[in-house]
């Protein structure tokens, strides 16, 4: 079975990937949080066909991650700005930063310095923490269904445990 969507998926990561998996689509938030607001903006900026651009502008739009504002001074302008839900990406934009400076990176430095706007101090690296603030690592940690259940992770539970000899069925 080959799958075109994940929406019908009863899974974060993948309904995340859904609304977010795309590659344009990433870049285009990157560029809403650098300030980026009208479509000629993000066309400038990303080299992006407008045909494509419209189309992840709309469905960005359609998840509730970006909303469309028109410009006062300009009735036939709009600007699309982030929602809540759009500037709880955040984190997951630096984090793409940070791994791609600290596997991809430059040879002169990092590309891109996130500072903190108070203070203009490098902030911390994004991190997986324990209540008590202890870093984590997917060694630290292991996954199980919460209240809501999830056949995606019994799913692959049943794989690891017929891989480890010790079938779930």
């Amino acid at each position: 079975m080959t799958r075109s969507s994940f929406a019908d998926v009863d899974c974060g990561v993948a309904q995340a990937v859904e609304q977010l998996g795309d590659k344009w689509t990433v870049v285009i938030l990157r560029s809403a949080f650098h300030g980026i607001r009208r479509f000629d903006e993000f066309s400038e900026h990303l080299g992006i066909a407008a045909k494509v651009l419209a189309d992840r502008l709309a469905k960005l739009v359609d998840a509730g991650i970006l909303y469309k504002q028109k410009v006062e001074d300009d009735g036939r302008a709009v600007e699309y700005k982030l929602t809540q839900k759009g500037l709880d990406t955040y984190p997951m934009i630096i984090f793409l930063n940070d791994w791609a400076e600290r596997w991809l990176g430059n040879s002169k430095g990092p590309r891109i310095e996130v500072v903190e706007r108070k203070t203009g101090r490098p902030i911390r690296p994004v991190h997986v923490l324990a209540e008590n603030g202890k870093v984590l690592s997917a060694y630290d940690t292991f996954m199980r269904n919460g209240p809501s259940g999830s056949e995606v992770l019994n799913r692959s539970q049943r794989i690891v445990a017929r891989r480890r000899g010790n079938d779930l069925r």
